[in-house]
């Protein structure tokens, strides 16, 4: 299967919540038709975390020409997602055709991929002891349907294609905005945004002032990540060479006594 990708266009936004209330609507009959739960149940539930997605006032640009755009919370769907090689568990998927998916059945709460995340998006939920966060309804795009949100959303801010589809036309909404609006556009994510996260499978047209570290989660550096993963590594080298070590003394230790 081809990689797909999603486009937000913040331009053409209109923050009618139509995106937020669908995935809810979506991931509630999903879980009645997983059967855990019936469907009068699960459809009454307000389980926040239900929602992966969410749009977020912002003022974009400095006075006098500032702006109101809206940032839209969501996984990014990282090409190197950072979250899964981080959890221990294995609970993140990166499938073939790019969505990274967090199987809630296999988390074990560690919220590791928290702290992997540079764009702060996963949700842990003390109650239940488990992270959630947007999978782009990969179920439905295997069975050949546009995610949920897209088909919810009016405006058309939202567009759901191959890779190659989805760069074309966020690059001809980044060129139109920019002819008529007379303001630099930038498609963010469509270029690898650090080593660690690679590309994006979810990007962005916004201003070009506005998304220079679109998303990034407050304090986050780009190169965090790949520090972490440094230290990360290191810390297992020297677990691993520890580990080898006491079991080496232990062999020779045998060895000793078997000869006295």
């Amino acid at each position: 299967m081809t990689r797909v990708s999603m486009l937000y266009d913040m331009q053409a936004c209109v923050r009618c919540f139509a995106c937020s209330v669908q995935c809810g609507i979506e991931n509630r009959a999903r879980l009645a038709r997983d059967g855990r739960g019936n469907t009068e149940k699960v459809l009454a539930d307000r389980r926040p975390e239900l929602r992966y997605i969410f749009p977020i006032l912002r003022v974009g640009g400095t006075f006098p020409t500032a702006m109101p755009v809206t940032e839209l919370r969501h996984c990014m769907h990282c090409e190197n997602a950072p979250c899964a090689r981080r959890c221990p568990a294995a609970a993140i998927e990166v499938k073939p055709y790019g969505v990274v998916v967090l199987h809630e059945e296999k988390c074990i709460g560690c919220r590791a991929c928290l702290e992997a995340c540079p764009f702060d998006v996963p949700n842990f939920n003390a109650k239940f002891g488990k992270t959630y966060k947007c999978f782009m309804c990969y179920d439905r795009i295997e069975a050949g349907l546009s995610p949920a949100c897209v088909e919810a959303c009016l405006a058309k801010a939202l567009y759901f294609g191959t890779r190659e589809e989805v760069l074309e036309e966020a690059y001809r909404r980044a060129e139109n905005y920019e002819k008529h609006l007379g303001e630099k556009f930038q498609v963010y994510g469509a270029e690898k945004v650090s080593d660690a996260t690679g590309y994006l499978h979810w990007v962005t047209v916004g201003p070009a002032a506005y998304l220079e570290d679109y998303a990034l989660r407050p304090g986050a550096e780009r190169g965090q990540i790949e520090a972490l993963d440094a230290v990360r590594t290191i810390g297992w080298v020297l677990f691993g060479a520890s580990a080898a070590g006491i079991i080496g003394h232990f062999l020779y230790s045998l060895g000793k006594e078997e000869q006295e």
